[in-house]
């Protein structure tokens, strides 16, 4: 057999870790070092609840973020992700109600949301949708300077728009990339878009 095409071969069937497949080099503080030499930074945004704002509201949100990001010339992503929610507290908080209520039919309401709770915790469905925006650079000298000082004008321009955001710590950013490799937290995306009047 050829050397070149066992070698090949061996290649292809390697095993690669999860950092390689990810291309992650190195997580420090809110910065994450590719094997590619570039660098990610993440800012977290809070969602506003648009479907309790009328159209008019809705098109003032969207005209302030575009006037805020009009000055913005540098790339930068924005991805949603689904993160498992804890749904423990509410349940204690529901069977301590039910302990304190006296109104049968009270008790039995209370009784109906702590199974509900518990059905979405056992089937792990109870999931929350994260907003981020993601901005990166070339690896060199001074590169973490730059994406901080763009990390701070973005969160003060969505800060502007009446978004709240804020920096990942190291631990949450190591949780953000553990969320792609957790089939948990993955969601089916529907591809029929005529409810959108898209052609």
């Amino acid at each position: 057999m050829d050397l070149q095409l066992f070698k090949k071969k061996k290649s292809e069937n390697q095993v690669l870790s999860c950092n390689e497949f990810l291309k992650i080099k190195d997580i420090r503080s809110d910065l994450l070092y590719t094997t590619d030499n570039y660098v990610f930074t993440y800012l977290q945004v809070f969602p506003q609840n648009t479907k309790l704002k009328n159209m008019s509201e809705k098109t003032h949100i969207a005209l302030n973020l575009a006037r805020e990001f009009s000055t913005e010339t540098e790339p930068m992503c924005l991805f949603l992700t689904n993160r498992p929610v804890d749904v423990s507290a509410m349940t204690d908080y529901q069977a301590q109600l039910s302990l304190e209520a006296t109104d049968t039919q009270i008790q039995s309401l209370l009784k109906q949301r702590i199974e509900g709770l518990n059905s979405l915790a056992n089937t792990g469905i109870a999931l929350e949708e994260e907003i981020y925006i993601k901005i990166w650079k070339k690896d060199k000298d001074g590169v973490e300077e730059e994406l901080n000082t763009r990390k701070n004008r973005l969160s003060q321009e969505l800060l502007n728009a009446g978004y709240k955001s804020k920096f990942l710590t190291q631990k949450e950013l190591q949780q953000l990339c553990d969320s792609f490799t957790n089939p948990d937290s993955s969601t089916e995306e529907s591809q029929d878009y005529d409810h959108l009047g898209i052609e």
